[in-house]
């Protein structure tokens, strides 16, 4: 029945060009050559003119979503990358891959003569502490008797605040150990500072690690919670604020979404892709979130910006092109060229291109554009 009734639309388009043109009924051709026109008219009382629709274009204040690409990752609020802050060797790992670890859980042991020399780093620290402390003493009594000069008492008290910083920092870094200045084992244990589950090992015992390397040996994260980073065009980015409802989708559950919210939305435009990263926070207590899975974001946005939204049948494609056909008065149709976004629940948002009150044509768009296409 439908192509049926299509056949009959485009016989019916056909003889009505025809009389068009046989009766001269047609406005002023195209400055661009001579027998070729950019509109079409149809008769009111012509059939084609019964199959076709026209309906103007209006804006919409209500709340919009608009979808975006975007990958599951670790929440980085929740996330520690464990890196050795001393040479040394791996006398054993405590933690496995997928194991879960609580906060102050030995990961990682180290074998490291480094430790000694800390050790002696604070114990001398100490002492130069103890030394100056005298100093500044010794010298505010002479201060009282008038038998030093002030810049003396105040390069005393430089003196000490450098040891007392000499001797934090040292203390600091056996701290960060878990060892004290007295202990004599030269062995430390790189702990958990956050609970969580192991997700990367990247270290084997008996493997020589050192302070300045660039990958982590371990890392932990809390799968509770996950970041979905979503790439936002900038014609999208007026959609999309922090603190909108998202929802999320991924191909390993079909039919299944997570809720979740945006959480900040970037400040840079990737020169490359002309994207904005948009950081969605997920819930993820199932831990069915998997970080590096691909993601579709929907994101609702709740903030009234009014949009020019048309019938997706409304919008033809020409090659990497979209355009729509627009009606002017008597019965006169011409395409338009326009840009649009993704479409939503059948219909389109149309970025540019149409104004509000113009009409087009939304059922038989392709029969118009046959007609169009064969002058």
């Amino acid at each position: 029945m439908n192509a049926s009734r299509s056949l009959l639309l485009a016989a019916a388009l056909a003889a009505a060009s025809a009389c068009s043109k046989s009766h001269g009924e047609e406005p002023a051709e195209k400055a661009g050559g001579e027998g070729t026109k950019d509109f079409v008219r149809l008769d009111p009382g012509s059939a084609p003119h019964d199959f076709v629709k026209v309906e103007p274009v209006v804006e919409s204040a209500a709340a919009t979503s608009v979808s975006l690409p975007g990958r599951v990752g670790f929440d980085e609020d929740h996330t520690q990358r464990v890196a050795s802050p001393i040479d040394g060797r791996a006398t054993g790992i405590p933690a496995k891959l997928g194991d879960k670890v609580r906060a102050g859980q030995p990961l990682v042991e180290l074998s490291s003569p480094n430790v000694g020399q800390l050790q002696a780093d604070l114990q001398k620290a100490a002492s130069d502490l103890a030394v100056a402390d005298k100093a500044v003493e010794r010298a505010h009594k002479l201060q009282a008797e008038g038998a030093i000069a002030d810049k003396e008492v105040t390069q005393a008290e430089s003196d000490q605040k450098k040891a007392r910083s000499d001797q934090a920092r040292a203390a600091a870094q056996l701290k960060s150990l878990g060892v004290s200045a007295s202990d004599p084992a030269v062995n430390v244990a790189l702990r958990a500072q956050i609970p969580g589950v192991v997700v990367e090992r990247n270290v084997l015992v008996g493997q020589e690690v050192r302070a300045d390397q660039a990958s982590p040996l371990i890392t932990i994260s809390n799968l509770d919670t996950v970041w979905v980073q979503a790439d936002a065009y900038e014609q999208d980015l007026s959609l999309v604020a922090e603190g909108d409802m998202v929802t999320i989708r991924v191909p390993a559950y079909p039919g299944e979404t997570f809720t979740g919210k945006v959480g900040h939305v970037g400040d840079v435009v990737d020169p490359g892709t002309r994207t904005v990263k948009v950081r969605c926070v997920v819930d993820n207590k199932a831990h069915k979130l998997k970080p590096e899975m691909f993601a579709k974001v929907d994101v609702q946005n709740a903030g009234g910006h009014k949009l020019v939204m048309v019938s997706a049948k409304a919008v033809l494609s020409e090659g990497d092109k979209s355009i729509v056909i627009v009606a002017t008065e008597n019965d006169v149709f011409r395409s338009r060229r326009v840009e649009v976004g993704p479409e939503t629940d059948g219909q389109v948002r149309v970025l540019s291109g149409l104004r509000p009150g113009e009409k087009i044509v939304t059922d038989g768009a392709i029969f118009i554009k046959r007609e169009l296409d064969s002058q």
